[in-house]
């Protein structure tokens, strides 16, 4: 696995051991980037929810994110995020998080008060293709509003097996395009403004 765009174009990353992840393509994750666009990236603060190897924020970041907030259950997602910030020497600008992403806490309130603009959400197939899994990730996208942790506008990515039932748009987001490449459907949301006082 690579990266396919900006500054690190090209460099190699490590991928978790064991078979409980299941990385996205380098065809698919450019597609995502592509539909994404340059802007997505330049300048936002990205939350990668189930990251993996971390290869969703780690493109953002080569692309020009400011900063990045690693999340996985997995330990050797965690070492592989690790090793892979280190090689880039990207450790100043990550948080890298042992944490059920489904569990969200005040652990995952960005620094410095800035909302996240860009969120990766790439859980394994099965969380998606359960209604409970879905309501807890609703559940999930809840609570990062309640934390205030998404600025306005944000953009959001939703990974799941062609054909599911996801039950989108979550709550505060709007449902802008989907995509599907073999037996994956990426879904791209926008947070919503909130209204103003008397409008």
């Amino acid at each position: 696995m690579r990266i396919i765009g900006g500054r690190f174009r090209g460099r190699r990353l490590s991928v978790p051991k064991g078979t409980t992840t299941r990385p996205m393509t380098d065809r698919v994750r450019e597609a995502l980037f592509n539909l994404l666009g340059p802007d997505a990236c330049a300048g936002a603060g990205v939350l990668d929810l189930f990251c993996g190897s971390g290869a969703l924020g780690l493109e953002a970041l080569s692309r020009g994110a400011h900063a990045c907030t690693f999340v996985d259950a997995a330990r050797s997602a965690v070492a592989a995020v690790a090793r892979n910030c280190e090689r880039l020497g990207l450790e100043d600008c990550v948080r890298i998080k042992r944490r059920d992403a489904l569990r969200p806490g005040a652990w995952l309130v960005p620094p410095a008060g800035r909302g996240y603009t860009l969120i990766f959400v790439d859980p394994p197939y099965k969380i998606t293709g359960e209604e409970e899994g879905r309501r807890r990730l609703a559940r999930t996208a809840r609570r990062l509003r309640e934390l205030a942790c998404v600025a306005p506008g944000a953009l959001a990515m939703l990974r799941a097996e062609a054909g599911t039932d996801t039950g989108l748009p979550w709550e505060g987001f709007r449902l802008d395009e989907a995509r599907t490449y073999g037996r994956t459907t990426l879904y791209l949301m926008v947070k919503h403004a909130p209204a103003k006082a008397g409008g």
